[in-house]
């Protein structure tokens, strides 16, 4: 057996175990990896349980010990139900209580009666003050409304009274202005009798100076003439 064929065993043998290594380490890493995912996924269910187990008796016992008292419930409500029992007894047993108990209620209805009485006295009284208090006003407001009525008639009547008096008071002053005219006019005015050979021509050229028509009128408005003619000793006015 030359050296090369003892190497070339060596070789074949050193591959051998090389090959059957690799194939080891890719079984361990295989079967790793599946212990990992194994122990991921049963981690997550105990912790679940573990909380479960320990939480709920927790509750309970909080329960127990802080919020349920079975036994002074209990006692409290046979109590009531005794106390009741014997109010009950006591009034079959008394019957003096059921006719106080309605005394009771009638005294109430008498004392609320005459509470309604009272208020509705004090509201009808309040009603009548006011509406004597409306009476008064509204009398005071007439009277203020006649007196300003009558004292307004009674100045139109002084007003009235005041304009008769200078309506008179002009009238008679015009009527002393038209007197003292007339008189004046009679003072001014002359006579003229009238003679043979006068005619109202001859006594206007007398008297005016001038025996128009104009003048010749005037004669005859102030004597009430309706012709020339004129008789002899007729006295004619003659007008300024």
């Amino acid at each position: 057996m030359t050296k090369e064929d003892y190497r070339e065993k060596v070789e074949e043998h050193r591959q051998e175990i090389d090959l059957h290594n690799e194939s080891g380490t890719k079984m361990s890493r295989v079967s790793r990896h599946r212990k990992k995912n194994g122990k991921k996924q049963t981690n997550p269910i105990m912790t679940v349980l573990t909380v479960v187990l320990i939480f709920i008796p927790l509750v309970i016992l909080a329960y127990v010990w802080l919020i349920y008292e079975p036994n002074t419930s209990a006692s409290e409500n046979v109590n009531v139900d005794k106390k009741d029992d014997l109010v009950v007894e006591i009034q079959k047993q008394d019957p003096k209580t059921q006719p106080s108990a309605a005394n009771d209620d009638e005294e109430k209805e008498e004392t609320n009666d005459d509470n309604n009485a009272e208020v509705d006295e004090a509201k009808a009284k309040a009603k009548a003050e006011k509406e004597k208090l409306a009476a008064e006003e509204a009398k005071k407001a007439e009277a203020k409304i006649a007196k300003e009525k009558a004292e307004k008639e009674a100045a139109e009547i002084k007003k009235a009274e005041e304009a008769q008096k200078v309506a008179a008071a002009k009238a008679k002053e015009q009527e002393a202005k038209k007197k003292a005219a007339q008189d004046a006019a009679k003072a001014q005015q002359k006579t003229h009798t009238v003679q043979s050979t006068d005619n109202l021509y001859r006594i206007a050229l007398k008297y005016y100076g001038n025996g128009s028509a104009e003048y010749v009128n005037k004669i005859k408005a102030a004597n009430n003439l309706s012709s020339d003619s004129i008789s002899t000793g007729q006295v004619l006015v003659i007008v300024p």
